[in-house]
């Protein structure tokens, strides 16, 4: 029960932080995406919809995480 409960903080936590700033998180997934390329990493800037993709991805984890407290709470 414990071990669920600290999975679902985590996870809500974390999508939590994604969701409310998908900026950042976007950007370093396009600049690891950019390894390799010959574009230089402190020039990749992530598209819109990229950020967008990021923000709804936070909100799913936000929703997994919610539902695993609920489960571990028993509710």
């Amino acid at each position: 029960m414990l071990g669920g409960i600290l999975l679902g903080l985590l996870v809500t936590g974390v999508g939590l932080a994604v969701a409310f700033k998908p900026y950042p998180v976007a950007r370093f997934n396009e600049r690891l995406d950019a390894i390799g390329s010959t574009t230089p990493w402190d020039e990749v800037e992530p598209a819109g919809w990229r950020v967008t993709l990021t923000r709804c991805t936070g909100l799913g984890f936000v929703i997994v995480g919610v539902t695993l407290l609920s489960l571990a709470l028993g509710g």
